[in-house]
């Protein structure tokens, strides 16, 4: 299966934007909604078509999960340790060990001189994910 460079930064950017999404298996073209819908009772769910378009379709599709506490927890780390080993570093690696560690971090990295650092570094760590993924389905899919 082809995926475009392209397609498969704009599928790391939806699954660090709280969507699901699933990529073709035939085509390589790809399907997205939110992983939480709110919306009022009496509201039809502006994703319906697409989840009835996945659901009809489910053996071309396959999901591209986000990474899960523990990946993410690891790409944090991993960011850290890649700075200078003085302060900033120590600080970002202390509210890791603390509790709630991803809070004390984001709150730390976006009040810093190295969010837009960390947002790149995050960003290719997703892409790393996504190609992970995709490339475990390969053998799957001659």
């Amino acid at each position: 299966m082809k995926v475009k460079e392209q397609t498969i930064r704009e599928l790391a950017e939806l699954l660090l934007c709280g969507q699901l999404c699933y990529v073709n298996i035939k085509t390589g073209t790809f399907e997205h909604h939110p992983m939480q819908m709110d919306y009022f009772m009496d509201e039809e769910n502006p994703w319906q078509e697409v989840m009835d378009k996945l659901e009809q379709n489910r053996e071309d599709y396959i999901r591209i999960e986000p990474m899960d506490a523990t990946k993410s927890f690891a790409v944090m780390e991993d960011f850290s340790e890649r700075l200078p080993p003085e302060g900033f570093r120590n600080r970002l690696l202390t509210a890791l060990r603390r509790p709630k560690p991803f809070r004390n971090f984001n709150h730390i990295i976006h009040e810093s001189e190295f969010r837009q650092e960390w947002f790149d570094f995050r960003e290719e760590r997703n892409i790393e994910w996504v190609k992970e993924q995709l490339s475990s389905t390969d053998d799957m899919y001659p």
